[in-house]
């Protein structure tokens, strides 16, 4: 039985479709966009592709994770082209990432890739159990100088030949770590199959995932195989070219809806400069106004607690506060990911406030009051682009400290595919769809409602480049001076959190009090937002992967 994830998604086939040539390569060039979405990219000495049909080899419903597994090899690869090792998929149906095959460039004297010496049997299911057949899971013993990256899983007990897999020189992988684990049995033995993915996720990491599995007989990652491929000269000719990401906004871009009843709206940054923003220092007892363009802004340096914005004193504050969804812009950052295999970009969102929480006691909503208030906030929504095939892998939707990533079947389109994305009543957290999220268990939490209304942005549209570094500094966008300001967008709250706190209580029916407090001791510090907001490049997700 094979499948093939081709239509699924929507893979380019220009690899697959005709034979591969090392002096293809030389068409390519080397900057950004020379080989996005070519259906390969070369990483020096070692190219790289996408396998896309596969076929299974074992699978069961039984085992600890609820659903079961199943085991793929890649199949059909391009010519010239070998697998880093199988493909575990959970019975769900869920996949994520790609499953990468290599090839040798040829250019070096040591090749990029070589056959294992054998196999060492790792873990085997004979009879006598639960499991439908025998199965055989086998690790490459790599030459001297090489490192396996992958397992080979077989129907019988004879070891798998050497051409199955090819182990990578050692040069060319970098460490990965066990992450979730797909699979677990006791029968007839401790066995457990793991995700991997690189120990240093960020734009300046090298690590690349190639999509196979990780397996051992008990929890220790002692022996088991945890590399990937490593791009060594972090060459960026899979990355996408301004011109190309411009395209993908186009055609990616999300469609953002605020809720029917949304006081606190998105604006640019250049409107609420404009609107006699403060400046507060503590070497200074009087504040001065920003200027429109943030020119006056301190650069540079990091949130020491010696500057912060804050509301004009003129009476205007609560317009500021509304923000001007008309004036709205929505700041895009591109940066490399996972060894420039990917290209995150990230769509940013300024609001000149953030409302208060609504807390949710069973079937009592109940305002907390000025918790949750504070003057700016900064929210986001990443696309993660595969490089191979220029198509969307999945989307993370930033919500409070944390976030979720989501896959495109998982998620609502307004328009070919254009993806939408439902902004949260006052705290403006970002969902896939709408509805209400509790932040809480058991019918008691803080409240995230969205809709669709008549308030509506589209991304594709009203979207400004404010960062992509890897472009160079001639093809790089100019970044915006505020960009470079490191300090508090908002003031420190001066109000007594204790006594907010007491009045919400009070206000709550007496047999739910002691839930409520129970429920604000959970609630994480960024709901009560005594600090200011930070901007964008403070954030640990500008150079880093995305907090789950």
């Amino acid at each position: 039985m094979s499948f093939c994830l081709l239509a699924r998604w929507r893979c380019r086939t220009k690899v697959a479709a005709q034979p591969f040539s090392v002096s293809s390569r030389n068409s390519f060039g080397y900057g950004p966009g020379t080989e996005f979405a070519s259906g390969s990219i070369c990483f020096g000495d070692i190219f790289i592709t996408q396998a896309t049909e596969f076929q299974k080899v074992w699978s069961t419903s039984d085992g600890a994770n609820n659903g079961g597994v199943a085991f793929y090899k890649p199949v059909n690869l391009p010519r010239g082209f070998q697998s880093l090792g199988y493909l575990s998929f959970q019975n769900d149906g869920s996949f994520e990432g790609l499953v990468l095959v290599a090839m040798n460039n040829g250019n070096s004297y040591i090749p990029a890739l070589s056959s294992p010496k054998g196999f060492t049997l790792v873990w085997s299911y004979i009879e006598g159990g639960t499991f439908s057949g025998p199965v055989y899971f086998w690790q490459p013993i790599p030459p001297d100088g090489y490192a396996s990256l992958g397992y080979v899983v077989t129907l019988t007990a004879d070891a798998p030949s050497l051409g199955e897999i090819a182990c990578v020189r050692v040069d060319l992988t970098d460490v990965c770590k066990l992450n979730a684990i797909a699979w677990e049995t006791d029968t007839p033995s401790s066995f457990k199959v793991w995700n991997l993915i690189p120990t240093e996720i960020g734009a300046d990491s090298l690590g690349v995932p190639v999509g196979a599995f990780g397996c051992g007989t008990d929890s220790s990652s002692n022996g088991i195989c945890v590399g990937c491929l490593k791009n060594t000269s972090f060459m960026l000719s899979g990355m996408p070219s301004r011109e190309q990401l411009t395209s993908l906004i186009n055609e990616y871009g999300p469609t953002i809806y605020f809720h029917p009843d949304e006081k606190y709206f998105p604006c640019s940054v250049s409107w609420f400069f404009g609107k006699s923003i403060l400046l507060f220092s503590r070497c200074q007892n009087i504040p001065i106004t920003v200027s429109a363009d943030g020119s006056n802004l301190p650069q540079g340096g990091s949130d020491d607690d010696e500057y912060w914005l804050d509301l004009p004193n003129d009476g205007t504050a609560h317009e500021v506060k509304r923000g001007s969804l008309a004036n709205a812009t929505v700041y895009v950052h591109a940066k490399p990911m996972f060894g420039a295999a990917f290209t995150d970009i990230a769509f940013w969102l300024f609001y000149a406030f953030n409302g208060s929480a609504t807390a949710k006691l069973e079937v009592v909503n109940l305002s907390l009051g000025k918790i949750g208030e504070h003057v700016s906030d900064w929210e986001h929504v990443t696309l993660r682009i595969n490089n191979l095939t220029g198509k969307l892998s999945k989307v993370f939707f930033s919500q409070h400290s944390g976030g979720v990533w989501v896959n495109p079947a998982d998620l609502e389109y307004a328009e070919g595919s254009r993806f939408v994305v439902y902004s949260s009543k006052s705290g403006h957290a970002s969902y896939p769809k709408p509805g209400l999220v509790l932040q809480g268990d058991h019918g008691i939490g803080i409240r995230n409602d969205t809709a669709k209304s008549q308030y509506v942005l589209d991304s594709s549209q009203k979207f400004e480049f404010i960062s992509a570094d890897y472009l160079g500094s001639e093809n790089a966008p100019g970044e915006p001076v505020w960009l470079q300001y490191m300090r508090k967008w908002g003031p420190k709250i001066e109000y007594d959190l204790k006594q907010e706190i007491e009045k919400a209580i009070h206000k709550a029916p007496s047999v739910l009090r002691s839930k409520l407090r129970s429920l604000i001791k959970k609630l994480p510090d960024e709901v009560f937002g005594e600090e200011g907001p930070t901007g964008p490049k403070q954030k640990s997700s500008w150079m880093g992967d995305e907090k789950v």
